[in-house]
């Protein structure tokens, strides 16, 4: 995830600086860019993605739900949350085979949750543009560029 280093760090030193920054958050410490603390919920679903590093180390929703009562939506929501509000490394994937949400230490862990990602966000555009058409679909596209470029 640090490329563009001199020297990278090693998969151990992302796990150690995440999981610092993690431990940080769990015990009421601020963080992210706004220096928010947690809330209860956040810390709830937190603790249970703090170890579940790599694409092959999930954690379901389901299994999320079983041990908090949370529903499918309120556990996405904190989830996004997490990544919005304290720039956590949180990937997830849909696969019918382990698919969960993980914490994501090395490029591939990113690069899977990426290509999931645009999968998504392909397959709602061409909706989108099937139902309402180019011209609309070039807008919302140039918003879109707008908005990233912030």
């Amino acid at each position: 995830m640090t490329a563009d280093l001199l020297f990278p760090e090693t998969e151990r030193s992302i796990a150690e600086r995440v999981d610092a920054e993690i431990l940080m958050l769990l015990t009421g410490h601020g963080g992210g860019p706004l220096g928010m603390a947690l809330s209860d919920d956040e810390k709830t679903v937190l603790r249970m993605l703090r170890y579940m590093r790599g694409l092959n180390n999930t954690i379901s929703i389901r299994e999320i739900q079983q041990k908090t009562h949370f529903s499918p939506r309120q556990i996405k929501d904190i989830v996004r949350g997490l990544r919005l509000n304290f720039a956590l490394p949180i990937g997830s994937s849909k696969s019918s085979l382990g698919g969960g949400y993980y914490i994501m230490i090395t490029q591939q862990d990113v690069a899977a949750w990426g290509n999931d990602l645009f999968g998504q966000v392909r397959a709602e555009i061409a909706a989108f543009h099937a139902a309402a058409g180019p011209k609309f679909t070039a807008e919302l596209l140039a918003q879109l560029s707008m908005e990233v470029r912030q």
